[in-house]
């Protein structure tokens, strides 16, 4: 018996809950929303001569452009690389690994937002770190 009364409870609550079906009615549509605004074209992309020979590479002139042009490996490397390369610079001898990710994406970020910059310039102001 407490089962057929359970759900009959149940049923009755979900009853309870639908809401009924109304035909749509003009007067309740909301007008269509204006198409979203253009956002500004990024600044143009100043090439950068940080490469001084094959394989050589100046670290602290590589510009944003340059690591947003890189393969997906090639940045994702390029990206520790600096991590691990600015935080001795700047003398931080402990890292928080948990943060790695969303440093390194404040720091992309950074990059998207003004590509002439140089990587160690975006990580500083990204970071507020100096070094």
């Amino acid at each position: 018996m407490k089962r057929y009364a359970v759900a009959i409870l149940l049923a009755g609550c979900l009853g309870a809950c639908a809401q009924p079906s109304t035909p749509p009615s003009q007067e309740a549509t909301p007008p269509p929303a204006p198409p979203p605004a253009a956002a500004p074209p990024p600044p143009p992309r100043v090439p950068s001569k940080p490469q001084i020979a094959p394989g050589r590479w100046v670290v602290d002139q590589v510009r944003c452009s340059d690591l947003l042009g890189a393969a997906d490996e090639d940045r994702e490397a390029a990206a520790m690389f600096y991590y691990g390369y600015l935080a001795a610079k700047a003398g931080i001898r402990v890292i928080d690994v948990n943060q790695i990710d969303g440093n390194v994406r404040k720091v992309m970020d950074r990059c998207a937002a003004a590509p002439n910059i140089t990587v160690p310039q975006a990580f500083r102001q990204a970071l507020g770190r100096r070094g």
